[in-house]
């Protein structure tokens, strides 16, 4: 393809997919939509729905990734040599839309191209019908859901707070339970247990995931199995797992001998247990919750 000024505007033909395409079709009357290609992915675009008077409902829309369907789209402008459209210059008729392009490159440098929508531009219609044709798909989408507002944040954070404090509490009742039950005579008796401990919680990981995987890909909740392992891995590092592990180890390391019930040092061993199951509680948490902890951060859209 020979070069021009869009194509010099990119870079590079390996530099499309960080190049950014939006379209920002909304009339203060009647609504409209805004449309989304982001920079920092090739796997989804983000779509937004103006109803008449303002309000807006949001989507996640996936992508045809595997056939490269933002690329062909960034393609469409330097085919239409997007940087170099002029529509037609004219007053606006009263009501009358103005459908506006921005293309940016990984600079982040832009350029915009706007049109009222009674004015013919054969190249700019090009790029406007497939932007609109992605909002078209939205039909049979889930809308994300509403940001919280600032009295929401404070109570989930709150109750979160509060729900974490007391999570020793059931983990406390648990480990006693355990062991008066199953007294762990050595450390290997631990080991062993927090074997199975691991290889419970690396079942329901895969286990949640292929549920999740199941569902289409714009309902999947963010469960994917690198992401829950990696911030439960986290949760459970930071927490008191790690703290009453270590307490429980060392108290049974430092002697080779049957612990009896009145030792002194049956209070590590409870603390211990009682940290391992209140970090599997919080991991067991963890994964339900990040969907709704990450619409409560997640500010970029």
């Amino acid at each position: 393809m020979d070069q021009n000024k869009t194509a010099e505007f990119l870079i590079h033909e390996a530099l499309w997919n960080k190049a950014s395409l939006e379209l920002h079709d909304v009339q203060p009357l009647f609504g409209g939509v805004t449309v989304l290609l982001p920079g920092w992915t090739s796997s989804e675009a983000r779509v937004g729905r103006v109803a008449p008077g303002g309000s807006e409902t949001k989507y996640r829309l996936p992508l045809k990734w595997t056939e490269k369907e933002k690329e062909q789209l960034i393609r469409l402008c330097v085919e239409n040599d997007f940087l170099t459209i002029q529509p037609a210059q004219r007053p606006g008729i009263p009501d009358e839309a103005r459908p506006m392009l921005t293309l940016r490159n990984s600079k982040h440098e832009s350029h915009t191209v706007v049109k009222w929508a009674g004015v013919a531009d054969a190249r700019f219609d090009a790029i406007y019908q497939a932007m609109l044709a992605l909002a078209e798909r939205t039909a049979q989408l889930k809308p994300i859901p509403p940001r919280f507002n600032r009295w929401q944040k404070v109570g989930v954070i709150a109750a979160l707070g509060v729900g974490v404090l007391l999570l020793p509490l059931p983990g406390y009742a648990a480990a006693r339970a355990v062991v008066n039950l199953w007294w762990p005579d050595r450390v290997g008796l631990l080991l062993v247990l927090l074997l199975h401990l691991l290889v419970f919680l690396l079942a329901g990981v895969a286990g949640l995931s292929w549920w999740e995987r199941r569902k289409p890909r714009w309902d999947h909740a963010w469960t994917h199995p690198w992401m829950l392992i990696g911030v439960n891995l986290c949760f459970f590092l930071a927490g008191i797992g790690a703290w009453g592990l270590a307490e429980t180890a060392v108290a049974t390391w430092r002697s080779d001998l049957l612990l009896t019930a009145g030792d002194a040092r049956v209070w590590y061993v409870l603390l211990g247990y009682a940290g391992v199951f209140t970090a599997v509680l919080l991991l067991a948490l963890a994964g339900p919750l990040l969907p709704r902890l990450l619409t409560l951060i997640d500010e970029r859209f």
